[in-house]
């Protein structure tokens, strides 16, 4: 670690050295790659079927055996920080993206495309927690809003640019190019992190692993994300493979919490983080608001597509208001969570998101687009008000060796949220269109564009607004137990913090 880097972790004053705006800057443009080639390929589904002369259901693990790899490495970042070092783990994490994004993109057939997708989600999956841990880990209490602000700016960007991006491959250049768009991107990631990435916490040779914590927490958290995707795949919670990956899934779930409670050192992944108040009270705002966030991603350019007839790529250009208002967020955030505090400021933005959903709780086949938009503006405000200073006040409630734990306990349970998100409103709203359809009709993607059949189908998109409407009341719950702090907490600093880390099981 260099001597400026040094000064910068060990001040907590709240100004930002060029070295910290840099590293946001490299971990904002490092993570961005993993996250679009998670939506990315969403517009692929049917012309790899065709390509490869098979059914949607065997290309549809394209999509979901890179989400169960990302989903199964993520609790690995922080044993994995600790013991070989943030910048060793980011320089591998992309070394395997660029190769799995190769592969996948030279496929021969579905099967080898599934496997070099896998190959990829492990690489994304390993990157996004151990990059954020060194981001709270070198800002600091005081500096880690502004700077977690940039980090997390595209993982809103790439869902809303992720299938516009992957239209206008499929339709002008080629499949294969949704993939290959990688390669320059990790080049350029890597060549980032050899020359400006340091550790900031030196990596320990004799951290141990939770065997046990592994073999249970890793299949339990795949049963649960396969179950959810098939279940948002079949549109019924009932199906037998949903029922199975869930049941499963929540049995070895359960067997997990047993053991990590009854661990004495380090469990794989850290439930002792859920004793300290803030913490706990962050990531469940934060998952709910995910249900909310990520689950009307699929029903909203759905109503542009099959209601209005729009084609996919202006679908997608009618989701960017909200990314203009979680930028907007992002420009004021530090300073209104020093005028109000944390508690306030998150409130304040789940309501904001709670007014930008209702007027699409009342949608109909001839809606006010400037109105749509607008709303759109307001949610996307409040989604930045309300989910970044619920990871600052997260993070910057543990001291500072422990958050690589806690980003993994965090992505976990967020990633769980938006794929539970994903999964009900997508089931929700097939469910409710089938009460719409016609005889002959079998289900919502078989309707012809701006039909009559398709504009009787706007009522239908209600219900699962309805829904990311009620998660986001419930959102409020956890966040009225937030700190009313005007700048996240700083236990390390504190008196008291030898007392502190005791009571919770947290080390000192």
């Amino acid at each position: 670690m260099t001597t400026s880097q040094q000064h910068a972790t060990a001040d907590d004053s709240a100004r930002i050295s060029p070295e910290l705006w840099w590293l946001a800057g490299i971990m904002a443009f490092g993570s961005f790659a993993g996250l679009l080639d998670a939506t990315i390929i969403n517009v692929a589904i049917g012309p790899l079927a065709t390509a490869f002369d098979t059914e949607i259901g065997t290309v549809q693990w394209v999509v979901t055996g890179y989400l169960l790899a990302i989903t199964a490495t993520l609790p690995l970042g922080s044993w994995a920080m600790a013991r070989f070092g943030a910048r060793q783990i980011l320089l591998f994490s992309q070394v395997v993206f660029l190769f799995g994004s190769l592969m996948s993109g030279l496929a021969w057939d579905a099967p080898s495309l599934i496997g070099f997708r896998i190959l990829q989600g492990i690489g994304g999956g390993l990157a996004l927690p151990v990059s954020q841990a060194l981001i709270a880990q070198a800002a600091g209490p005081k500096r880690l809003t502004r700077l977690m602000s940039v980090v997390t700016v595209p993982a809103l960007f790439a869902p809303l640019v992720g299938p516009s991006l992957g239209g206008v491959i499929v339709d002008h250049v080629s499949w294969r190019w949704i993939f290959l768009v990688n390669v320059p991107l990790c080049a350029v990631s890597i060549t980032l992190f050899a020359w400006r990435v340091h550790n900031v916490v030196r990596p320990v040779k004799n951290a141990a692993l939770d065997v046990v914590g592994l073999v249970l927490l890793v299949p339990a958290l795949a049963g649960i994300v396969w179950g959810l995707s098939e279940a948002g795949t079949t549109g019924s919670f009932t199906d037998t493979r949903a029922l199975i990956g869930l049941g499963g899934g929540l049995v070895l779930g359960v067997a997990f919490v047993a053991h990590a409670l009854r661990r004495r050192t380090e469990a794989f992944l850290d439930l002792q983080l859920f004793r300290v108040r803030e913490f706990t009270a962050g990531n469940l705002t934060s998952m709910i608001m995910a249900v909310a966030m990520y689950g009307v991603l699929i029903p909203l350019p759905l109503y542009f597509q099959v209601v209005q007839g729009t084609s996919v790529l202006v679908s997608a250009l009618m989701l960017l208001p909200q990314s203009i208002g979680y930028l907007i967020a992002v420009i004021l955030l530090q300073r209104l969570t020093q005028m109000l505090g944390v508690r306030t400021v998150t409130i304040a933005g789940a309501v904001l998101v709670a007014v930008g959903t209702l007027p699409y709780v009342v949608l109909d086949d001839d809606p006010n687009q400037f109105l749509l938009g607008a709303a759109l503006v307001v949610r996307g405000l409040g989604l930045g008000a309300s989910m970044m200073p619920t990871m600052t006040a997260a993070f910057g409630s543990v001291p500072r060796d422990v958050v690589p734990r806690a980003t993994s306990a965090f992505h976990v349970f967020q990633r769980i949220g938006a794929s539970l998100g994903t999964a009900l409103l997508t089931v929700i709203l097939q469910q409710e269109a089938l009460k719409h359809l016609p005889a002959g009709v079998p289900s919502l993607t078989a309707v012809v564009p701006d039909s009559p059949t398709a504009h009787a189908l706007a009522t239908a998109f209600r219900a699962p607004f309805w829904w990311a409407l009620a998660f986001t009341v419930l959102a409020l719950v956890p966040a009225f137990f937030l700190s009313g702090r005007r700048t996240p907490p700083a236990p390390e600093a504190a008196a008291a913090a030898p007392r502190a880390a005791a009571t919770t099981g947290l080390p000192e």
